[in-house]
């Protein structure tokens, strides 16, 4: 009883605060008097209007889904907090005789119980109570109307239906008259309505008799209007002598069933896992050498002791490789230990070197020096499989810069790297293999001048880095192959193509294929010379690498 009519104060009191709000909102003022120059600004207006009103209804209402707000500007719109079944006309609002008992009474607002009339909602109910208000922010002048309706019918009997006890509520006005009811069969004796009215805000509890019902009454709100609540005695007490029955029944066939049920677990399951138990305490003690004897058991817990048996023996294997796997590891370590310390011995005696040759001035040493000791700290760095597209680029011009000084016949490297690909990860020392096939397997039998390209562009979603050179071509380096006294076959593209793997799961590859003569542009080789490493060449017009990975 307290619960409805605290819920239906506070909505009372929360529909006041809110037309107040409205009405002292800047916001909305501006909204109702600024002038709405074409359509498309009256349809923004609109969603804004409507967009805050139903905030406000559904932050200040603790059951704003019964409550309803319609405001009108001095224009004639209507704006809602609500989709109206159908359209909702000014005249509906303003034309309230409410507006005109508020002139004559000198009043802002007024509470009105009324017909739903054409609101427009989705509502069963055939009365509502209404708060009307002329907003005048602190003015004579009004700037809009504001209606808030409020479906008390549907509000009560959605409060009460979670109610355990089952009662029936009613809502009267100060003349006795019924306004709302939670069942359309609930009746209220008219004799006691008549006294009630008669005593003038006297609320007593009363019991009727008749009905054998207690009828309790509380005030709402300073309209006058009561709640009413109707406790049948009748059904409360037949109600609970056939829940009193049916829990005892109940409790008394789940204290049987559970005697009986741990009354089996205890015969069939606790001795034997008993023992089970200290068979599996006497394995671990024993670091699991032992197995549990598998006599005398059967069912589930022959189950169990099979798997512990087995769990055992993984178990021990598993003891033993890990303690294999760990001497091997730790060999390894002490392994890679001695190897490191002769490639760090290697570049330090390159530092050494590169500085006597710079005091003697020896520059084409020490800048080869700088350069091998650059490519030579690289490979030192096993903890890095990727590295910026800049700093590949770097080992690679230190390493063409070693081959130019190296080899007789001159070639040319072009780089061409897009500002946006400066910083994107590419795998380590991959670019300058790829540029040391084109010298050795290239440029060996070339008398002309070399010429490299390597390119970095993105395609989709992978980077494709393509080096390509001028050399003798796939065909001739293959011949030159075969000629030579070379007996086993380079690992440095298959090794690549597995770093590739690796890396990238089968997102990365890499491709060869023979280019057109250097001079000839009019020829698409992107299309027409595209072939493997080893399939079918043309003449001797060079080739390309092309090394595609996704992008990172």
């Amino acid at each position: 009883m307290e619960q409805v009519k605290e819920n239906f104060n506070l909505l009372h009191t929360n529909l006041l605060r809110a037309a107040f709000e409205i009405e002292n909102n800047h916001q909305f003022y501006d909204w109702l008097t600024e002038p709405v120059n074409d359509e498309t600004e009256g349809d923004t207006k609109k969603r804004e209007i409507e967009t805050e009103l139903a905030y406000i209804n559904s932050r200040s209402m603790p059951n704003s889904v019964f409550v309803y707000f319609a405001l009108v500007d001095l224009s004639g719109r209507v704006y809602t907090s609500y989709n109206p079944l159908q359209p909702l006309q000014a005249a509906s609002v303003t034309k309230d005789p409410g507006f005109a008992m508020m002139a004559e009474n000198g009043e802002s607002f007024i509470w009105l119980d009324e017909e739903m009339g054409d609101i427009g909602v989705s509502s069963h109910s055939e009365r509502q109570l209404a708060l009307l208000s002329v907003l005048r922010n602190g003015s004579d002048e009004p700037f809009g109307f504001l209606r808030i309706s409020f479906d008390y019918d549907s509000w009560l009997k959605s409060i009460v239906r979670d109610f355990s006890v089952l009662q029936n509520y009613f809502i009267l006005d100060a003349e006795g008259n019924v306004l709302s009811r939670t069942r359309s069969s609930a009746v209220l004796d008219p004799e006691w309505i008549e006294r009630l009215r008669q005593q003038r805000g006297q609320l007593k509890d009363y019991f009727d008799r008749g009905s054998n019902t207690l009828l309790n009454v509380q005030q709402l709100t300073d309209m006058n209007w009561k709640l009413v609540s109707q406790f049948p005695f009748d059904s409360y007490i037949g109600d609970i002598n056939e829940m009193n029955r049916r829990y005892l029944t109940t409790f008394t066939l789940l204290i049987g069933l559970f005697v009986v049920v741990t009354f089996v677990i205890l015969s069939r399951m606790t001795r034997p896992l008993q023992l089970l138990q200290r068979k599996m305490e006497k394995s671990v003690s024993s670091h699991f050498r032992d197995r549990i004897q598998l006599n005398r058991m059967d069912g589930e817990v022959l189950a169990l002791a099979m798997s512990f048996n087995r769990m055992a023996s993984d178990i021990q294997a598993l003891i033993a490789k890990l303690k294999l796997e760990e001497k091997q590891k730790e060999a390894m370590h002490f392994q890679m230990l001695l190897t490191q310390m002769n490639p760090h011995f290697l570049l330090n005696t390159l530092n050494m070197v590169k500085w006597q040759a710079v005091r003697s001035g020896q520059d084409d040493i020490a800048e080869t020096c700088l350069n091998l000791g650059k490519l030579l700290e690289n490979s030192l760095n096993t903890n890095v499989d990727l590295i910026f597209a800049k700093d590949e680029l770097e080992l690679v011009r230190a390493y063409v810069q070693i081959m130019q000084k190296r080899w007789r016949y001159p070639f040319d490297v072009i780089y061409e790297l897009e500002p946006a690909l400066t910083y994107v990860l590419v795998p380590k020392l991959s670019l300058q293999l790829l540029v040391e096939n084109c010298i050795h397997h290239g440029f060996s039998k070339l008398t002309d001048q070399g010429r490299i390209e390597i390119r970095m562009r993105i395609v989709g979603r992978e980077l494709c880095i393509e080096i390509r050179d001028n050399g003798v071509g796939l065909k001739r380096a293959e011949e030159m192959k075969r000629l030579s006294k070379r007996k086993r076959d380079g690992i440095g593209l298959n090794n690549l193509r597995e770093r590739l793997r690796l890396l990238y799961k089968g997102g990365g590859a890499l491709y060869a294929r023979r280019t057109v003569p250097w001079d000839d542009r009019s020829v698409d080789d992107s299309a027409a010379c595209l072939e493997s490493l080893y399939g079918r060449s043309g003449p001797a017009c060079g080739k390309s690498f092309s090394l595609k990975t996704k992008f990172l």
